[in-house]
Protein backbone atom coordinates (compact mmCIF):
# COMPACT_ATOMS: atom_id res chain seq x y z
CA UNK A 1 0.00 0.00 0.00
CA UNK A 2 1.40 3.28 -1.30
CA UNK A 3 2.53 5.52 2.14
CA UNK A 4 2.02 9.71 1.79
CA UNK A 5 4.30 12.05 3.85
CA UNK A 6 2.42 14.74 4.43
CA UNK A 7 5.24 16.57 6.19
CA UNK A 8 7.63 16.14 3.32
CA UNK A 9 5.90 18.22 1.15
CA UNK A 10 5.17 21.82 1.26
CA UNK A 11 1.81 23.58 1.89
CA UNK A 12 1.28 24.67 -1.49
CA UNK A 13 2.23 21.22 -2.91
CA UNK A 14 -0.40 19.68 -0.72
CA UNK A 15 -3.27 22.47 -1.53
CA UNK A 16 -2.53 21.51 -5.70
CA UNK A 17 -3.00 18.02 -4.66
CA UNK A 18 -5.91 18.39 -2.69
CA UNK A 19 -7.51 20.73 -6.02
CA UNK A 20 -6.64 17.89 -8.24
CA UNK A 21 -8.43 15.29 -5.91
CA UNK A 22 -11.17 17.39 -5.37
CA UNK A 23 -11.46 18.47 -9.13
CA UNK A 24 -11.69 14.95 -10.30
CA UNK A 25 -14.34 13.21 -7.73
CA UNK A 26 -16.26 16.37 -9.10
CA UNK A 27 -16.19 16.00 -12.88
CA UNK A 28 -17.00 12.28 -12.59
CA UNK A 29 -19.98 13.46 -9.67
CA UNK A 30 -23.55 13.32 -11.56
CA UNK A 31 -26.05 15.19 -10.13
CA UNK A 32 -29.37 14.43 -9.64
CA UNK A 33 -31.67 14.72 -13.17
CA UNK A 34 -33.89 17.77 -12.67
CA UNK A 35 -37.51 16.23 -12.11
CA UNK A 36 -39.52 16.10 -15.25
CA UNK A 37 -42.54 17.91 -16.63
CA UNK A 38 -44.25 15.22 -16.04
CA UNK A 39 -44.22 15.52 -12.31
CA UNK A 40 -45.64 18.85 -11.54
CA UNK A 41 -49.28 19.13 -10.48
CA UNK A 42 -52.09 21.07 -12.50
CA UNK A 43 -54.99 22.39 -11.53
CA UNK A 44 -58.57 21.36 -12.56
CA UNK A 45 -58.90 23.94 -15.25
CA UNK A 46 -55.56 23.02 -16.65
CA UNK A 47 -56.72 19.31 -16.65
CA UNK A 48 -59.73 19.93 -18.47
CA UNK A 49 -58.25 22.90 -21.20
CA UNK A 50 -55.81 19.70 -21.60
CA UNK A 51 -58.39 17.03 -22.07
CA UNK A 52 -61.16 19.19 -23.30
CA UNK A 53 -63.49 18.17 -20.47
CA UNK A 54 -65.76 20.04 -18.43
CA UNK A 55 -65.12 20.14 -14.75
CA UNK A 56 -68.28 18.24 -14.07
CA UNK A 57 -66.64 15.53 -16.27
CA UNK A 58 -63.52 16.54 -14.57
CA UNK A 59 -65.29 15.49 -11.29
CA UNK A 60 -66.57 12.75 -12.27
CA UNK A 61 -63.62 10.76 -13.21
CA UNK A 62 -62.22 12.45 -9.89
CA UNK A 63 -65.00 10.44 -7.51
CA UNK A 64 -65.19 7.13 -9.83
CA UNK A 65 -61.71 6.80 -9.49
CA UNK A 66 -60.33 7.28 -13.10
CA UNK A 67 -58.30 10.39 -12.02
CA UNK A 68 -56.88 10.90 -9.11
CA UNK A 69 -56.40 14.49 -7.05
CA UNK A 70 -54.48 15.68 -4.52
CA UNK A 71 -55.77 18.47 -2.16
CA UNK A 72 -52.89 20.91 -1.45
CA UNK A 73 -53.52 24.40 0.35
CA UNK A 74 -57.49 24.34 -0.50
CA UNK A 75 -56.69 23.44 -4.09
CA UNK A 76 -57.36 19.91 -6.08
CA UNK A 77 -54.35 19.33 -8.21
CA UNK A 78 -53.54 16.83 -10.34
CA UNK A 79 -50.22 15.16 -11.22
CA UNK A 80 -49.35 15.38 -15.38
CA UNK A 81 -47.95 11.77 -15.40
CA UNK A 82 -50.87 10.49 -13.99
CA UNK A 83 -53.40 12.81 -16.31
CA UNK A 84 -51.48 11.38 -19.29
CA UNK A 85 -51.76 7.74 -17.95
CA UNK A 86 -55.69 8.05 -17.35
CA UNK A 87 -56.05 9.64 -20.97
CA UNK A 88 -55.11 6.08 -22.06
CA UNK A 89 -57.68 4.34 -20.32
CA UNK A 90 -60.28 6.76 -20.50
CA UNK A 91 -59.98 6.55 -24.53
CA UNK A 92 -60.40 2.71 -24.29
CA UNK A 93 -63.54 2.73 -21.39
CA UNK A 94 -65.05 5.63 -23.63
CA UNK A 95 -64.98 3.15 -27.15
CA UNK A 96 -65.62 -0.20 -25.50
CA UNK A 97 -67.96 -2.42 -27.31
CA UNK A 98 -70.78 -2.60 -24.42
CA UNK A 99 -72.06 -5.78 -26.15
CA UNK A 100 -75.90 -7.36 -26.79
Amino acid sequence: MDKILLHSTSLKEFQEIIGSLIEEKLQNFKPESPKSTNDEYATRRDVCDRLKISLATLHYYTKDGTLKGYRIGGRVLYKWAEVEQSVKRIETIKYKHRGA
